[in-house]
């Protein structure tokens, strides 16, 4: 009993006891999340399912709401899972299956999460499983459907689901606006912001800004002002933006003294105007030779503390260059130079234009050491213009080295690249180099197109190498090259003018044969080439096929062929000839001229079109004005 009693104390009092129960420690309440700990456990899960199913049920704690940042980090995730299950409904039952109730709140937080991630698809697809599962769109998930419905250009979709929201709030017109004044359908644009004025909604400034611009770029002048009129009646201040817009629409439309009183009344409004602002007007103002306005806007931008920046001086660069106003040109990039802004691939362009046609010339070699030298960022377009310049104003040797560089910056060569070199190395007369480097290379390259043939080919007549030009078009057409008419009217020419008729009209067969198309210079080539053979027959036929294809003779085909009859002594189809040629509004050159009159007992009238001793037989062909008799 003694044990028993030292092991059963006595019972405490009530309030004793209440007192001491208090006393103890007791478990905490659950606490909230925080993204910081919410944003670690889903990047340490190593379950995505359950990575979104953690992330969805913080967001059901009271009082909590996910910062975007926590959407972001927990979007891979998401989107691994997405692209696992495949479709909303794998994804539902994944998450359910893991203990995650499928809740209104639950659609919202996914509908928010794959939109904010871009898997529209998805998006589209759990929006349609909301009513399957006995819920309801809100206006939030019918403002993401429309938004995702028109970034994915199903507009009519998009309109039939604004339709369908018997309630659109703010938002809704706001995506629509937004959506459709960025594709320019400006009816449309127009009759939205017209419906929510109507339902009560004051556009906001963005969607103000949107409106303008949509408007001042496809909208008439007369709608302009009366959003002007709006403006001012509701009592919405202008932003920058929209009166850069109406600024611009003025330069577009010429009216730059208008133009020119709408930035002062901006800056009278208290709104300071922008580089993106005076850029169109200083634009006008240089197209149309207005040098003063523009110097005097420049001035003004200055003082108004909106400094050029490389867009201005590109185009004051640019303008003087198209002007031939060299020097003064120079004189901005010296400015460029001494300033703090980087000049970018267009301000070397110009540039170098700048010295190819200028008294400067002389510095064009130096320009590849000031690209070397500098961080000033250079592509492909600028490569070809350096080197386009260099061959052409005879420094092959530097557009030689300066290719060297390119390809050792691992600056991929196009066909203008090709051309230049080839052309380079042509100046040198190494032109074995040249054909070596086509073969090698330039053939080789499946971007290279027919203007690199061309040149090689016309290279190589030039050097009277003709018989090389044509080795080189059969490589190219065995190579399956990308030739064309130009590549065989040059070869037919270098043939032509080492007396390989034969070879000639072979070729030319064999270009009808691949099916190339002729035009009228490859025929003329022809025409001159047999008719300095003297072969009558071969010009009529000639002449004969060219009717057929459709190609029509010009002014340098009607004079080849009357000289040809002239020199072969058929003065009436040679008058005939001529006045066909008058007919169609065509004039014999002056060697044409010269010849007829010296024909042994004919006399022509050139400049009366009615005083010819020939009359026409009625015929449309030019071949049936051949007639094979000496008068």
């Amino acid at each position: 009993m003694l044990h028993a009693a030292l092991r059963r104390p006595p019972p405490l009092p009530a309030a004793l006891a209440a007192a001491s129960f208090a006393s103890e420690p007791r478990p905490p309440p659950p606490s909230t999340p925080t993204p910081r700990v919410v944003d670690a456990a889903v990047s340490r899960c190593p379950s995505d399912a359950l990575a979104l199913s953690f992330f969805i049920w913080c967001a059901r704690r009271p009082g909590y709401f996910h910062p975007p940042s926590s959407f972001d980090r927990v979007l891979p995730a998401a989107s691994r899972l997405a692209s696992r299950v495949g479709t909303a409904p794998a994804l539902l039952r994944e998450l359910q299956g893991l203990g995650c109730p499928i809740r209104p709140q639950t659609f919202l937080l996914l509908l928010r999460l794959y939109w904010r991630g871009g898997l529209y698809l998805l998006v589209l697809d759990l929006f349609e499983q909301m009513p399957l599962w006995g819920f309801q769109p809100n206006a939030f998930a019918r403002n993401v459907i429309l938004d995702v419905l028109l970034r994915t250009g199903l507009f009519a979709d998009a309109e039939r689901c604004f339709k369908d929201n018997l309630s659109p709030n703010y938002l809704s017109f706001a995506i629509m606006l937004t959506h459709l004044c960025r594709a320019g359908d400006w009816p449309k644009a127009r009759r939205y912001f017209a419906e929510m004025l109507w339902q009560g909604f004051l556009p906001g400034a963005a969607s103000l800004a949107a409106v303008f611009a949509c408007c001042s770029k496809v909208g008439t002048m007369s709608e302009l002002h009366q959003l002007l009129s709006f403006t001012h009646v509701s009592g919405c201040q202008l932003t920058s933006a929209m009166w850069t817009c109406l600024i611009a629409r003025l330069c577009r439309e010429g009216r730059l003294e208008d133009a020119y009183r709408m930035l002062a009344k901006m800056v009278g409004s208290g709104s300071s105007p922008t580089v993106i602002t005076c850029t169109p007007l200083l634009k006008g103002f240089l197209r149309a030779g207005m040098y003063g306005l523009a110097s005097k806007l420049l001035g003004s931008m200055a003082s108004a503390g909106c400094s050029p920046d490389i867009v201005v001086y590109n185009v004051l660069l640019d303008y003087m260059a198209k002007a031939r106003r060299y020097d003064d040109a120079l004189d901005i990039y010296m400015q460029i130079h001494g300033s703090q802004i980087k000049p970018d691939a267009y301000t070397l362009s110009s540039l170098v234009q700048v010295l190819q046609f200028s008294s400067y010339e002389r510095l064009l070699p130096r320009i590849p050491s000031l690209i070397q030298c500098s961080d000033m960022s250079y592509d492909l377009v600028v490569c070809n213009s350096v080197l386009s310049a260099l061959c052409k104003s005879g420094f092959p040797t530097d557009a030689i080295q300066f290719y060297s560089d390119m390809i050792e910056k691992n600056i991929r060569p196009d066909s203008y690249t090709y051309v230049s070199l080839l052309h380079s190395l042509c100046q040198l007369e190494r032109v074995n180099h040249a054909i070596n480097f086509y073969r090698s290379t330039a053939m080789r390259d499946p971007e290279s197109n027919s203007y690199v043939h061309a040149t090689i080919l016309c290279i190589l007549v030039r050097q009277g190498r003709n018989l090389m030009a044509l080795r080189i078009l059969r490589e190219a057409v065995r190579e399956n090259c990308a030739l064309d008419a130009v590549c065989y009217t040059t070869v037919l020419h270098g043939l032509f003018q080492a007396r390989l008729v034969e070879e000639a009209c072979s070729l030319f067969d064999r270009m009808k044969q691949l099916g190339m198309a002729s035009n009228t210079c490859t025929y003329n080539v022809m025409l001159r080439g047999l008719c300095r053979a003297r072969n009558i027959d071969a010009v009529k036929q000639l002449l004969t096929e060219m009717e057929h294809a459709g190609v029509e003779m010009d002014n340098i085909s009607f004079n080849t062929v009357v000289v040809f009859l002239i020199k072969s002594r058929l003065i009436d189809s040679a008058g005939a000839m001529v006045r066909e040629m008058r007919n169609l509004g065509m004039e014999p050159i002056t060697k044409t001229s010269l010849l007829l009159p010296q024909s042994v007992g004919y006399q022509f009238v050139l400049k009366d079109n009615t005083t010819t001793t020939v009359e026409s037989d009625g015929s449309d062909s030019s071949s049936d004005l051949f007639v094979c008799s000496a008068s």
